[in-house]
C-alpha cells in the first residue's frame, strides 16, 4: 500500500507531458514523440524507484546505467518539448512550456533517486535542478520579443519555483521510504517474534523432559547395568534391581505423561485470548463475545468443558486462517438452559458459536494466506471435534448462510462435562512405592553414584 502511491505517480509521467504541451496552441503535432519519450522515461524512472526502495529495504543497489537511463529520460523530456509552440514564445501569460517540462521531468527523476541519496546528495540534486531550471528559463527569456521581465530575474523565480516543488516531491518520496522502511520492520519484528516464541516453547518443553527423565533414564540405566553384572554371577538380586528398573519406568511414564498433558490441554481463556490476537496479526477484525469466568464462580465452565471448548477455538482459528478469505471473525461464548440430547429435562449447556465472512463456493479452490491452494471441506480437523464433543454429550454443527457466511457451533452440556475426563487425556497411573534398595553388591557402584 506504500509503494503503489508512488508507482502511480512516477507511471502518470506522459499523461502530465501531454497537457503540458496542450497548453500552448498547435501542440498536438508533437504528441506522439512527446508520449513515447515521457513514456520510456517514466518506465525507467518506476524502474529505477522499485529497485531504490528493494536497496532501502536491504536488498542490492541498482546498476548505474539505470541511473544514468534515467536521467538521460529526463533530459531527453526537455529536449523533445522544445520543438513544442510556446516553448520559447513569449511566456508572459503564465509558467512557460519550458518549465513546466522541467518540473514534471525533474520531479519523476528526483523521486527515483530519494531512496537512494542521502539527505545532503538529494538537497543538492534538488538544487542542481533548480539551476538547471533557472538557466533553461532564462534563455527562454531572452529569446522573447518582448518579455515582461529581465531574464536575470525571471531565472530566479523560476529557480525557486523549482526549487520549492521539486522538494516537496522529494520530501513526501522520502516520507513514504521511512514508512516502507517502518512497516517491513515491524512484519520482520513480528516474524522474528514468533520465531523466539516457537523456539522458548520448545526450550521450555526440552527442559522440563529433562529434569523429569533425565535423571530417571541415568537412573535405569545404571540399574541395568548392575543387573546383568549380578546376573552374569547368578546373584538373586538381579532380580531385585530390575523390579526397581520397572518401578523407575512406571514413574517416569507417569511424569512424561503429566508433563505431556499440560501441554495437550487446552485452556478456553487462553485459547480465545489467542484466537483474537492471530487473527488480528493475520488481518482479521476478531470480535469475542462472553466470559469463560472465573474458577469456583458460579458462571465458571468446569476444567473438561473449557478444555473442550477450548479445542473447538484452536481448531476454528486454524480453520479460518488456512482455509477461507474472512475479514471478519466472530466469537461467541454462552451458557444456557437448553433440552438435553436423547434425554429427558433441560441442563446448562455452553454454546460456542464462531461466524466468520471468508466461505468460498462451494467445492471451490481457494488460496491460503500463505499461497498455497486448498479446498474447503478437506482434512479431518472438524471430524476430530465432533467426536470430542461426542465423548462428552456434546455435539457440533456446521451452517453455511448466503453472503459467504460460515458458523461452526459447538454445544456441550455442563453436567455431562463435570463428571468426565477431557477426550484425550491419558488415564492416571496410580502410584507405586518404590521398593527399599538393595545392598550393592561387591565392586558394582551403587545407582547414582
Amino acid at each position: 500500500m506504500v509503494r503503489w502511491p508512488l508507482y502511480l505517480f512516477s507511471a502518470a509521467e506522459p499523461v502530465l507531458v501531454l497537457l503540458a504541451a496542450n497548453s500552448r496552441a498547435g501542440a498536438w503535432e508533437l504528441a506522439a514523440s512527446l508520449l513515447a519519450v515521457s513514456a520510456l522515461h517514466a518506465v525507467a524512472c518506476v524502474a529505477l524507484l522499485r529497485a531504490g526502495l528493494a536497496a532501502h529495504l536491504g536488498g542490492p543497489r541498482p546498476p548505474a546505467r539505470l541511473v544514468a537511463v534515467a536521467a538521460g529520460g529526463a533530459v531527453a523530456v526537455v529536449a523533445v518539448g522544445a520543438a513544442v509552440p510556446g516553448f520559447t514564445a513569449d511566456p508572459g501569460d503564465g509558467v512557460p512550456v519550458s518549465l513546466t517540462m522541467a518540473l514534471i521531468a525533474g520531479g519523476a527523476l528526483t523521486g527515483a533517486v530519494a531512496p537512494l541519496l542521502r539527505t545532503p546528495a538529494l538537497l543538492g540534486c534538488v538544487l542542481l535542478g533548480a539551476v538547471a531550471a533557472g538557466g533553461l528559463v532564462a534563455i527562454v527569456w531572452a529569446g522573447a520579443s518582448e518579455p515582461d521581465e529581465a531574464p536575470g530575474t525571471a531565472a530566479v523565480q523560476a529557480g525557486a519555483f523549482y526549487g520549492y516543488t521539486i522538494l516537496l516531491v522529494a520530501i513526501s518520496y522520502r516520507v513514504s521510504t521511512w514508512m516502507l522502511g517502518v512497516v517491513w520492520e515491524i512484519d520482520r519484528s513480528r516474524a522474528a517474534h514468533a520465531s523466539l516464541a516457537v523456539a522458548e516453547e520448545r526450550l521450555r518443553f526440552a527442559r522440563d523432559l529433562h529434569d523429569v527423565l533425565g535423571h530417571n533414564l541415568s537412573l535405569m540405566a545404571v540399574q541395568s547395568e548392575l543387573a546383568a553384572r549380578l546376573a552374569t554371577r547368578g546373584d538373586a538380586a538381579a532380580v531385585e534391581r530390575m523390579l526397581e528398573v520397572r518401578q523407575v519406568a512406571h514413574d517416569s511414564l507417569r511424569e512424561m505423561r503429566a508433563v505431556v498433558d499440560g501441554y495437550r490441554r487446552a485452556d478456553l481463556g487462553a485459547e480465545l485470548a489467542g484466537a483474537r490476537s492471530l487473527l488480528r496479526s493475520a488481518g482479521v477484525a476478531c470480535r469475542v463475545i462472553g466470559e469463560v469466568g472465573r474458577d469456583g464462580g458460579d458462571g465458571a465452565l468446569p476444567a473438561s468443558a473449557q478444555a473442550t471448548l477450548g479445542w473447538v477455538v484452536r481448531e476454528a482459528t486454524t480453520n479460518v486462517i488456512h482455509h477461507s478469505e474472512a475479514t471478519t471473525c466472530t466469537i461467541d461464548l454462552d451458557v444456557r438452559d437448553l433440552d438435553v440430547r436423547g434425554g429427558p429435562g433441560r441442563a446448562r449447556t455452553a454454546v460456542l458459536r464462531i461466524t466468520n465472512d471468508g466461505l468460498p463456493p462451494v467445492g471451490a479452490a481457494t488460496t491460503r494466506r500463505d499461497g498455497s491452494a486448498t479446498v474447503p471441506g478437506a482434512g479431518s480437523g472438524l471430524a476430530g471435534l465432533e467426536e470430542r464433543l461426542a465423548g462428552l454429550g456434546g455435539v457440533l454443527t456446521v451452517t453455511r448462510k448466503p453472503g459467504g457466511c460460515f458458523v461452526l457451533e459447538a454445544r456441550l452440556p455442563i453436567d455431562a462435562a463435570e463428571g468426565t475426563a477431557p477426550v484425550g487425556t491419558p488415564p492416571p497411573v496410580p502410584p507405586v512405592p518404590p521398593a527399599p534398595p538393595a545392598p550393592a553388591a561387591a565392586g558394582v557402584p551403587e545407582a547414582g553414584s
